[in-house]
């Protein structure tokens, strides 16, 4: 019982003075504030001298215990701010109930309660603006405590946190004010602090707490977010450098790639580790170009090894990302000009023993015509539906429209030109509009080839130039080839010979000029080795100086010069992709005028007479004597042919005994000639050729009848009056001067919104491909890339690096972000977006 005493002496004292409220608060704080308990006592001495009964009231009732037990708890600091407010509060009071007169430097005080907070002063900083920290002269003064105090500049220094309002007469913090806590703080934070008296403890002790640490950082925070930007814009920011920086070396890498398959450079060594001296060029080349910008080989350090973008996978997954974005472009270019299109073919075998098949697409763009490369694939079928399948399948991702395709060009083999089961037959079931053109070129090599066979003579001679080719290519006999054109010729580049072969179109004119120029090295090297010790050295060369040593392969190789003189100006017209039906038309007319020339004997200074003084100036030179090697006797024609021609010997053959003879033998070369070259280029199903020509001024008469034929195949309606309002405004231009070298210029003359049907036409013509030389072309350049070296090249990167190569063109154009853009569809180990 004895500890409950204390207890019941505090309660029994509790309610002796409950009816003395207005001491009991006082009592109370000065346990906690004796400061504050002095203050007051002052205060309540002077209420009882001066103020009325109901002051008293009023001022218990502002201090009763009831209330001052219902307050809420708040931290040290607050109940200082508190503590100090109620001070304040009373002085105010002490100094309105009195009848002194107050300072003339002093302020009216605060009387806000402290469950009603006030909001900020407007002459305060804004949240970006610096604090607001007057430099007065002289700062309000307020009586406390029987003295007058006032604020001082100096606390700034001391505490920066603090800024001064003018209008209240009051400090704050500006991290609190802005960033309040939970809980409101009537002191520093909101309500401004003005007991100067007990300012330094005040701050210390607000500098110390918690909630207004938080608030210096997020106002810190905030600035920083506003200057540099949030911390998720930061760490974006930091994202985007780093995505940056990756991009940036992937692009070195892509750039390395792009050049060398521009060059045809092979990308892979033969071992890639880190202690092979020769790790291929990718990337030997990315190290070289690292030396000359440091930051390159910066970056390279800094990525993580497994991520250095230079491996084959990551190269293979870069060059079809290139080769997709080519064709992207290609597509645009066609869908964009709803232009008509043709479709070029091809197959090859590469040095893997693979059928690879070369696909292009032929329209017009921005006035020219251009073939483009659109896929080059391997194929294991060579069947004619197989094929079709492999062209519809690279053809697709265009989304081209069947309806403008105007034809095909392919080789005449059967499996391609069939007209039931071939691939053209096949195609023309998706493209029912299409009309299938055999290359040209083609066929004036079949022309060609087909003449080298026309007789024994011929065939002789052409196998001749080829054991020749074949005799000279030995080790030594080629030194002494070469030796024997430098002791002839000085002045004079070494030449080599060439192979006449039936597939290459210059080959048989590369071999005949090639022994034409060099004849003179020719027959002293046979010379010599016609006397060799070696028997089987010395018969192969007396072999083929017996051959060339005589009149008649003098002559049948200065005709044949003559005549491949003429063909190599076709066969290389024929190639330019730029080339048209009509160009085509006039080149095969001309070759063919030119021929009926050669054969003309009439006029006295005649072809056969050039060349065949040319033969004997050679003959002279070299004093070769001999007619021919072949010396039998004359055979009877037999009666049932004794009135047609006879091309060639029966069994055995007619030797060459003089110039009649030569005579014969070239009328006999150039009847094959036409012969083939009429049969070869006169089909003209559709009535193309005819349009072509009656639109080619100035001799077009731009007659209905002849435009009709393929205005039917094709769905173009041409009205009489456009038609004929064209043809006037054509011949006009023709009267004034203007000329028109080809068909494209007619076209440049006939608007689309004027002369719809015509204009339509002169597209059809003009975009039907005449030749597939642009197929041979990507063959070429996979000839280049697919070396025996790198026999075992992957598909996939062939046909991309022939893609890139090829259209080296649009590849110079291809954007790095675009390509990047493709490539990062799949997931990377790096960032690149």
């Amino acid at each position: 019982m004895l500890h409950l005493f204390p207890k019941i002496i505090f309660l029994s004292v509790f309610f002796s003075l409950y009816h003395f409220d207005w001491v009991m608060p006082a009592f109370l704080i000065s346990a906690k504030k004796p400061t504050l308990l002095c203050q007051q006592s002052e205060v309540i001495a002077d209420l009882t001298e001066n103020a009325s009964l109901a002051a008293l009231q009023k001022m218990s009732k502002q201090t009763s215990l009831s209330s001052f037990f219902n307050k809420p708890k708040r931290s040290k600091l607050e109940d200082t701010d508190v503590d100090n407010d109620n001070a304040v509060i009373i002085v105010n009071k002490l100094s309105s109930s009195t009848s002194a007169t107050p300072d003339a430097t002093s302020s009216t005080l605060p009387t806000t309660p402290a469950s009603q907070p006030s909001s900020p002063p407007a002459d305060l900083s804004a949240l970006l603006e610096p604090a607001t920290q007057p430099d007065l002269k002289e700062f309000p003064r307020t009586v406390i405590n029987g003295k007058a105090r006032s604020f001082s500049a100096k606390w700034y220094k001391e505490f920066r946190f603090l800024e001064y309002s003018i209008s209240k007469d009051a400090v704050f913090c500006k991290a609190c004010r802005h960033f309040p806590p939970e809980m409101q703080d009537r002191g520093l934070a909101l309500n401004g602090y003005r007991d100067w008296k007990h300012l330094r403890q005040a701050c210390e002790r607000h500098n110390a707490c918690k909630y207004h640490l938080n608030a210096v950082e997020k106002l810190r925070g905030f600035r920083i977010s506003q200057t540099s930007g949030s911390v998720v814009s930061q760490m974006n920011r930091d994202m985007d450098s780093l995505v940056n920086k990756n991009r940036e070396h992937i692009k070195v890498v892509l750039d390395v790639l792009l050049f060398c398959a521009k060059q045809n450079i092979p990308l892979r060594g033969h071992r890639e580790t880190d202690e092979a001296v020769n790790r291929g060029n990718v990337i030997e080349l990315f190290k070289f170009v690292s030396q000359f910008d440091p930051q390159i080989e910066q970056r390279l350090a800094q990525i993580p090894k497994n991520a250095t973008m230079l491996s084959p996978e990551v190269q293979n997954d870069l060059l079809e990302a290139a080769a997709t974005l080519l064709l992207r472009n290609i597509k645009s270019e066609i869908n964009n000009n709803s232009a008509f299109y043709a479709i070029i073919a091809d197959e090859y075998k590469d040095q893997a023993k693979r059928e690879l098949l070369a696909v292009c697409i032929r329209y017009i763009h921005n006035g020219i015509i251009t073939e483009r490369a659109v896929g080059f694939v391997a194929i294991e079928d060579m069947s004619a539906t197989a094929i079709s399948r492999k062209i519809l399948e690279v053809i697709e991702p265009l989304q081209l429209d069947p309806s403008l395709c105007v034809g095909f060009s392919f080789d005449g083999a059967a499996v391609m030109s069939g007209n039931k089961g071939g691939v053209q037959a096949i195609l023309k079931e998706t493209f029912p509009r299409a009309v299938y053109i055999h290359c040209n070129s083609h066929r004036l090599n079949l022309v060609l080839a087909t003449v080298s066979k026309s007789s024994v003579h011929v065939s002789t001679f052409f196998e001749t130039l080829n054991s020749l080719h074949s005799f000279m290519t030995g080790s030594s006999r080629h030194a002494r080839f070469l030796e024997m054109q430098k002791e002839l010729n000085p002045t004079r580049q070494s030449l080599e010979l060439e192979r006449s072969t039936d597939v290459r179109w210059s080959s048989k004119s590369g071999s005949v000029k090639k022994v034409l120029t060099l004849l003179d090295a020719v027959l002293e090297v046979l010379s010599e080795y016609g006397d060799s010790a070696n028997s089987q050295t010395r018969l192969e060369a007396q072999s083929l100086a017996h051959q060339i040593e005589t009149k008649k392969f003098i002559f049948l190789l200065v005709t044949f010069a003559k005549l491949f003189d003429i063909t190599d100006f076709a066969t290389k017209g024929l190639q330019s992709p730029t080339l048209s039906i009509v160009d085509c038309i006039d080149l095969i007319e001309s070759v063919k005028e030119s021929f009926i020339g050669l054969r003309d004997h009439s006029q006295p200074q005649n072809e056969f007479g050039k060349v065949l003084s040319l033969t004997d100036d050679l003959t002279k030179k070299h004093e070769i004597t001999l007619w021919d090697v072949t010396t039998g006797r004359a055979r009877r024609v037999p009666a049932r042919i004794s009135e047609s021609i006879v091309m060639s010997a029966i069994g055995n053959r007619q030797a060459v005994r003089n110039d009649e003879d030569l005579k014969l033998l070239c009328d006999e070369i150039l009847d094959r000639q036409l012969a083939e070259l009429a049969s070869r280029f006169q089909d003209d199903q559709y009535g193309i050729m005819k349009a072509a020509a009656a639109c080619r001024p100035p001799t077009g008469t731009f007659e209905k009848a002849l435009l009709h034929p393929p205005c039917q195949h094709y769905g173009i309606v041409i009205g009489d009056a456009e038609l004929s309002v064209f043809a006037q405004q054509i011949k006009r231009k023709v009267t004034a001067g203007i000329t028109f070298p080809s068909l494209m210029e007619v076209l440049d003359s006939c608007p689309q919104d004027i002369f719809p049907g015509v204009n339509a036409l002169l597209r059809v013509i003009l975009t039907l491909a005449t030749t597939s030389c642009t197929a041979e072309r990507i063959f070429s350049t996979t000839g280049r890339i697919h070396t025996r070296l790198r026999s075992s090249m992957g598909t996939s990167r062939l046909c991309h690096l022939t893609l890139l190569c090829h259209e080296r063109e649009l590849t110079e154009r291809l954007d790095p972000d675009e390509i990047l853009k493709i490539f990062c569809e799949k997931p990377r180990r790096l960032r690149f977006v």
